[in-house]
């Protein structure tokens, strides 16, 4: 997936950072956890999750789960279903995946 897309949409708020029923991590946090090297950029994290495998991101949240901030992403599927995915944000381990029904 090219940034092109992505960046533009965190600029248009499409992309959507926030608590849910866990912590929620502001964008002046996650820039400076990513400056100290705490956990990945999520260019880099996308970069493990080409289009042509895991289908076109739908959503992002970031979030602190028991200490440890994750990416959760939704992508759109060929075959139409919707696939969750939580990332462990410090190293890119995937946490938990479910495709939706």
């Amino acid at each position: 997936m090219k940034m092109t897309f992505i960046l533009p949409a965190l600029v248009a708020g499409t992309i959507s950072f926030h608590a849910g029923a866990s912590e929620g991590v502001s964008q002046a946090e996650i820039r400076e956890l990513v400056g100290l090297g705490k956990i990945l950029p999520l260019e880099t994290i996308l970069e493990g999750f080409p289009e042509e495998t895991y289908g076109k991101l739908l959503d992002l949240e970031v979030e602190r789960e028991h200490g440890v901030v994750v990416y959760e992403f939704e992508f759109l599927r060929a075959d139409g279903r919707v696939l969750e995915v939580e990332v462990d944000a410090r190293d890119g381990t995937i946490l938990e995946s479910e495709v939706e029904d």
